[in-house]
C-alpha cells in the first residue's frame, strides 16, 4: 500500500512538472551557392532546428537544443557530403547572483571583431563566409555576481579551462582572464578592455595576453587593439590591429557597414598583413525579402604572392539565402 502511494505521489510530481513546461520550436534554412578557385562550383546547405524549453513555475531554469543538418556539394571533385550534428545543447540556470550553463555552448570570451586571441574555445575565423557561426564547446560554465557591476566566471571543458574576473566601470569594462589548454600545451594570462573614448562615441576595445608554451618553455605575447564609430547616417566604421610576437606578425583589419535604404545593408571589409602586404577584400550586400527571409551576396578577393599570409586564396564569390520558419 505504501509503495503504491509513493508511486502515485511521484506521478503527481512528474505531471505537475511536465504540465508546466512551455516548449518553443523554430526552423531555419541557410543555402550558400558559390564559386571559388579551389573547388570550382559549390553549394552549402544548412537546416537548423531549435527547441527551447521553459517552465512556468521555474522561470530561472531553461534548456536549449540546436541541431544542424549540413550538405556540401563540390562540383570539381563531384562529391556530396552530408552530416547531422548538435550545434548547441545546454541546460541553463539564471538566478539573481548565480548563473550556470552545462552542455555544448558558446563560451563568451574576448571582445575582438576580426581576431580574438584569448579565445581558445571557439575563436573567430575572419575568412569564413559566416564568421558568426561558431559551434559550441561541451563544457560547464558558472558565473557569480560579485556586485551589480562585477562578476567572476569559471569554465571547464575537456582539456581546457578559463577563469575570468570582470568589472564594469564608468569608463570601460575590464576583465582579467586565466586559461589553460592541454591540446596546445599552453597557459594564458590575458585581459579584456572595452569602453567609450571620453564621450566621443568612439568605442575602443582590446584583448590579449601572455602565452606560455609548456612544451617549449617559452612565452609569447599576442593582442588586438580596435575602435568602432557609428555615424548618424548609419555608416559604421570598425578597425582592428593584431600583433603576435610568436612569428613576428602584424595585421590590420578595417570594415565599413552602411544602410542606403530601409531594407538594404552594404558591407566592405579588408584585412592586410603589415609584414608582407598580402590580404583580401570582402564586399557584401544584403536585402531583407521579409521579416523572416534575407538574400545576400559577396566575395573574397585575395592578393599576395604564394607563401605569404593571405596569398593562398582562394578567391570566392557567393550568394546566401536565409529563411526562418
Amino acid at each position: 500500500m505504501a509503495k503504491s502511494s509513493q508511486i502515485a505521489a511521484l506521478k503527481r510530481v512528474f505531471a505537475a512538472v511536465y504540465l508546466g513546461i512551455v516548449p518553443t520550436f523554430s526552423l531555419e534554412n541557410t543555402n550558400i551557392p558559390g564559386y571559388d578557385d579551389r573547388y570550382s562550383f559549390f553549394d552549402y546547405n544548412r537546416v537548423r532546428a531549435e527547441l527551447n524549453l521553459a517552465h512556468e513555475r521555474y522561470p530561472d531554469i531553461s534548456a536549449r537544443l540546436l541541431v544542424d543538418n549540413e550538405t556540401l556539394l563540390l562540383t570539381k571533385t563531384d562529391s556530396l557530403q552530408n552530416s547531422t550534428s548538435i550545434y548547441r545543447a545546454y541546460l541553463e540556470y539564471s538566478g539573481e547572483k548565480h548563473f550556470w550553463v552545462a552542455g555544448k555552448q558558446r563560451i563568451p570570451l574576448g571582445v575582438g571583431r576580426f581576431w580574438n586571441p584569448i579565445d581558445t574555445f571557439n575563436p573567430i575565423d575572419i575568412e569564413a563566409i559566416e564568421p558568426g557561426e561558431r559551434p559550441g564547446t561541451t563544457s560547464i560554465r558558472y558565473e557569480y555576481a560579485l556586485s551589480q557591476l562585477s562578476n567572476i566566471d569559471i569554465t571547464v571543458a575537456e582539456g581546457q579551462g578559463a577563469i575570468r574576473i570582470k568589472g564594469y566601470l564608468d569608463f570601460a569594462d575590464i576583465a582579467i582572464v586565466g586559461e589553460w589548454d592541454e591540446e596546445k600545451s599552453q597557459n594564458i594570462i590575458g585581459w579584456e578592455l572595452e569602453g567609450q573614448l571620453a564621450g566621443t562615441g568612439v568605442e575602443l576595445r582590446s584583448e590579449g595576453g601572455s602565452f606560455y608554451d609548456r612544451s617549449l618553455k617559452r612565452y609569447h605575447t599576442e593582442f588586438i587593439i580596435g575602435a568602432e564609430y557609428g555615424f548618424a547616417n548609419s555608416l559604421i566604421l570598425t578597425g582592428e590591429y593584431h600583433y603576435s610576437d610568436l612569428l613576428g606578425t602584424e595585421e590590420f583589419g578595417l570594415s565599413a557597414g552602411f544602410q542606403p535604404a530601409m531594407l538594404w545593408n552594404c558591407t566592405l571589409m579588408t584585412v592586410m598583413s603589415l609584414d608582407d602586404g598580402s590580404g583580401f577584400l570582402a564586399p557584401g550586400i544584403e536585402y531583407s525579402l521579409s521579416d523572416e527571409m534575407t538574400l545576400s551576396g559577396g566575395a573574397f578577393i585575395y592578393h599576395g604572392v604564394s607563401g605569404s599570409a593571405y596569398g593562398h586564396g582562394p578567391d570566392r564569390i557567393y550568394l546566401r539565402w536565409f529563411i526562418h520558419f
